[in-house]
């Protein structure tokens, strides 16, 4: 199997932002897609160190769509870093177009294949983008043109030197209504002040009901031991279906079908030291899992779980290797003619709940700116009751929606 269908998930700006231009080429996709996988297990080792035995839940996908919009503007060397840590190997239009291509494909197509599948109103999938911009701030056209074309981000003028506090709060109020009310106050108080120029905005979120619910009368306590090595009782549910599932590369893996048949969550259960497993994960590693899922009976345990996780990505994203964007002498000149502008954060946050019924999931990331298995004769018998990783992902353009680790379920 391609990674392309498994997973999500040059130096400067586009040279010919705005301009009209050909259709993105298919291969484009994958190419974007791949990269953006790459970008995904890098960042999921960052936050990983940081905290190595806690839950752990963020959309690479939000992440890397906002700071797409971000290295529309970039420029010199501040470009070539964002390049390299976020594995943007097109050129910068047909990177640009290959987001919109992502976006269409999870946004009006996706709609359009639930509905031709009879499955409209058992899932939704819905991402938007915004540009917040100080009011008689100039940004170039070509670069609004670009992010209104390709990420079809909504331009709006706000007043962060006036009214900093109320211009957060309008973006907090953006987020919230996007994603349902499961991303709430996304920036903090202090986040903006009378510097801030420019605010990049991407959400998502996602519902969606299991293939096959689980009987909640089947539910029940159990115990599910935490890296340290303790034991917390969760409600564990409780199935036995046909899953495509493998015993593979030190985990159990088992991917778990949504109701629209085009979506799904990987699950992937280390077989021994959860540290190891992580950090021997690479997109090769997913690649070659995988190739070898097979439709099995599984009698399968998981604990229900909701837990929400916020980020900032500042100090993560300049150890990655991309420093130049935030100092004051980065080359945002894409944006606004000169070099004005740098990134003071990169700001994260995510909701995820998994349950009988389904999952709902949220995220949203602000970029702010400031100036300057074969089948067995019987099931499978597979408990989640240690700590495992878990991607929800669209099949069909192979997108990374959200990806995380359930540490302790109880938290």
């Amino acid at each position: 199997m391609d990674i392309a269908f498994f997973l999500a998930f040059l130096a400067g700006g586009p040279a010919s932002a705005g301009q009209t231009s050909a259709p993105v080429p298919e291969a484009d996709l994958p190419t974007l897609v791949r990269g953006n996988t790459g970008f995904a297990i890098d960042l999921f080792e960052m936050l990983r160190d940081g905290d190595p035995d806690g839950n752990l839940f963020f959309s690479p996908y939000s992440i890397s769509a906002a700071l797409g919009m971000t290295y529309a503007g970039a420029r010199g060397g501040t470009g070539e870093q964002m390049a390299a840590v976020l594995q943007f190997t097109l050129p910068p239009e047909r990177l640009h177009q290959a987001f919109a291509l992502l976006e269409e494909r999870l946004g009006a197509e996706y709609r359009a294949r639930l509905s031709s599948s009879g499955t409209e109103g058992l899932l939704t999938l819905e991402v938007a983008n915004a540009l917040w911009v100080q009011q008689s701030f100039r940004i170039l056209d070509s670069y609004r043109r670009i992010v209104e074309a390709r990420y079809h981000a909504e331009a709006r003028s706000v007043d962060f030197e006036m009214d900093p506090e109320g211009s957060r709060q309008l973006i907090n109020d953006w987020v919230a209504e996007r994603t349902a009310d499961r991303i709430m106050d996304l920036l903090a108080p202090g986040t903006i002040d009378d510097q801030t120029r420019v605010v990049i905005t991407n959400a998502i979120y996602f519902k969606g009901s299991w293939m096959s619910q689980f009987d909640q009368h089947l539910t029940r306590d159990g115990e599910f031991t935490t890296p340290g090595g303790s034991t917390v009782t969760v409600p564990m549910m409780r199935q036995t279906r046909w899953y495509p599932c493998a015993m593979t590369e030190g985990c159990t893996a088992i991917s778990l079908p949504y109701s629209d048949g085009l979506s799904s969550m990987l699950v992937l259960l280390p077989d021994g030291d959860l540290g190891q497993f992580e950090r021997d994960l690479d997109p090769e590693v997913l690649e070659r899992i995988a190739g070898r899922l097979q439709s099995t009976d599984v009698d399968l345990s998981m604990p229900r779980f909701e837990f929400t996780r916020a980020f900032s990505l500042h100090d993560v994203l300049k150890d990655m290797g991309m420093p130049d964007a935030f100092d004051s002498s980065a080359d945002f000149s894409g944006i606004t003619g000169q070099r004005d502008l740098f990134i003071s954060d990169v700001i994260h946050k995510a909701f995820v709940k998994v349950d009988e019924t389904g999952t709902e999931a949220a995220a949203a990331t602000a970029v702010v700116m400031a100036l300057g298995c074969a089948s067995p004769t019987r099931p499978v018998r597979v408990v989640l009751d240690r700590p495992f990783l878990f991607l929800i992902r669209d099949e069909v353009t192979g997108s990374i929606l959200f990806m995380g680790r359930v540490a302790d379920p109880t938290e």
